[in-house]
Formats: structure tokens, sequence, C-alpha cells
């Protein structure tokens, strides 16, 4: 994850992720939520053509649609962050843009503090809702709940982290979102 040379640096592109120490400090746990929502999607994918395979087998595979909604839940959850930090979400830029200036840096400040408070609130309702419920278990699997919601409660705090991140960049008027080196086009991935 480097720099690219070749990106602008206007406000509508997207910095490399490492530019500010916030992004570098969160870098990590960037990197193993994308490959944790990769393999949740390959095995949410997987487990329904397993479930059809072996429909004409003697064999079968009870609590496949459980488990499937479970990896959907956690897929979501797990890669809510990754839409935050890129900008992958609805933010009516072209509304925006047509404001005046002012306008626009009070917004890009209202949004991610709203995105604090709203994740924040969210991951804490969700650890309540474990705390309350640590001895009750998905009714097929019997997935503890506490597993069943980790997802959320993760994907929810880091959301809140990554709003605060972009609060703290629009305090200080920078570029609020980051963009990966493996999602660049090869024409602009630097030589090796």
């Amino acid at each position: 994850m480097s720099d690219l040379p070749s990106q602008a640096k206007d406000q509508n592109s997207h910095p490399a992720e490492d530019r500010s120490a916030l992004d570098r400090a969160i870098r990590p746990v960037r990197k193993a939520l994308r490959w944790l929502g990769l393999a949740l999607l390959v095995v949410m994918i997987a487990l329904p053509t397993l479930q059809v395979a072996l429909r004409s087998t003697p064999y079968s595979f009870i609590g496949a649609g459980e488990l499937t909604r479970f990896m959907l839940i956690c897929v979501v959850f797990v890669t809510l962050p990754y839409v935050i930090s890129s900008g992958a979400s609805i933010r009516m830029e072209d509304l925006i843009s047509g404001l005046p200036e002012s306008v626009q840096r009070v917004i890009r400040i209202v949004i991610p503090a709203t995105g604090v408070l709203g994740f924040g609130f969210a991951s804490y309702s969700v650890a309540v809702a474990v705390l309350r419920n640590l001895n009750n278990a998905t009714p097929t699997l019997g997935i503890p709940y506490w597993i069943f919601f980790s997802a959320a409660f993760v994907g929810l705090l880091v959301a809140a982290v990554e709003c605060a991140i972009q609060l703290v960049k629009a305090l200080h008027g920078r570029n609020l979102y980051v963009s990966f080196a493996e999602e660049q086009p090869p024409d602009e991935m630097p030589r090796i």
C-alpha cells in the first residue's frame, strides 16, 4: 500500500492509503477486515453450492441456510468500515459541491461526526444485546449469539473509528477517503 505519485491531489481523488498517521495506524485493521470479508464471501458462496451438490448424495447439509445467512450478515458488517473509509457509500457529492464553500466545510465535519455517534451507539447496542443473551444460541446450528453478533459489533465499532478518522481529517481540511494500491488500474500501479 504505497503512495501513488500519479494521483492528483484534488478533493475528488482518493489519496494513497497511508498518507496520514491515522491511516497508517489503522492500516493493519483495514487489511485484515478486507481479507476476512473476502474469505467470508467465498464461504457464503460455497455453502449453497455445497448444499445443492449434496442433494444428489445420501448426505445432507442441515443448517446450510442458517450458516449462509450468518455469512451474509458477517460480510455486510465486516466490510462496512471499508465502504466508509473508501467513500463508496452514497454521498450526494454533486449536490454538496454546488453549495458555498463554508457550507461544504460544515457538511464535511457534520457527516463524519454523526457517523461516529450513530455507529458508536449501534456498536454499544450490539454489545448490550450480546451481554444479555450470552446463554442463547441460533436454533438450527446452535451458534452462540455472542459469535453471531461479533461481526456486527466489530464492524460497527471499526466504522465508528473510521468516521472519527474522517472527522479529524475534515477538521484539518484534508481529503476524507482512502484508496488501496491493489485497487488502482494496472497503468497507475507503481513499477517494481
